[in-house]
């Protein structure tokens, strides 16, 4: 019911973005569909809630960034002949890890956290080119908490390995917003087809973790996106 609820909300704003396609902009900057993927190095900020309870952070303060893939489909609205709006629905990705081996025997301890949303990302680009057009944006990113994913492995001092996952957690806020910039270049294929090719910078505004909990957690990473857009 959340997940409707939030669409609905944004139904207005791209109804509303979609009016501001007249003929002219409709022939001088066509509409373009696309479908991207995004390979992130994402990392968090992490930092004890000491307006509820201070806690030290412990292990958590070693950990480590970690690659994760984001996927999306979008659409491209032309406003002016630099300007466009850049809206897509996103199966997004943050991560992080942690790393431990003992020197003095074959123990080992890691895991790698990811978190899950249903995303809308919405940016501002500003364009020039011809055959080969380049881009930069800057936008917002809200999205909907949708699961939890934290694979262990560990070997005791004779090197047995044992591995576990943990697919819930109920510590984590239902909302998160971000802010998102990116460059890049979309170079024109056959038939109406592009290709696009990038780099974004994407970090996080408000804690994944619900108010009450012991930190206060915010991902952040950058990456590369790759996709296809197809001109209407």
């Amino acid at each position: 019911m959340k997940h409707f609820v939030f669409l609905l909300l944004l139904l207005p704003a791209f109804s509303g973005f979609s009016q501001l396609l007249n003929k002219d902009v409709k022939s001088n900057y066509p509409t373009r569909y696309y479908f991207e993927s995004q390979r992130m190095e994402m990392f968090r900020s992490l930092v004890s809630n000491d307006a509820f309870l201070p806690t030290p952070l412990g292990t958590r303060a070693d950990e480590l960034a970690l690659k994760a893939w984001s996927h999306q489909i979008g659409i491209c609205m032309g406003l002016s002949k630099n300007f466009y709006l850049d809206g897509a629905v996103s199966w997004m990705q943050n991560a992080e890890a942690y790393a431990f081996a003992a020197q003095d025997s074959d123990s080992t301890f890691a895991y790698q956290t990811r978190y899950r949303y249903l995303a809308l990302p919405l940016q501002m680009k500003v364009t020039f080119g011809e055959k080969i057009k380049f881009y930069s944006g800057l936008g917002l990113v809200p999205a909907l908490y949708q699961g939890y994913r934290q694979d262990f492995q560990w070997s005791n001092a004779l090197g047995a390995k044992y591995d576990d996952q943990i697919k819930v957690n109920n510590a984590m806020n239902s909302f998160t917003l971000s802010w998102l910039c990116s460059a890049g270049f979309e170079a024109d294929l056959d038939n109406n087809y592009s290709l696009r090719l990038g780099v974004l910078y994407r970090s996080q505004l408000n804690n994944s973790y619900s108010p009450y909990e012991d930190y206060i957690h915010k991902s952040r990473g950058w990456g590369l996106n790759f996709g296809v857009s197809k001109n209407l």
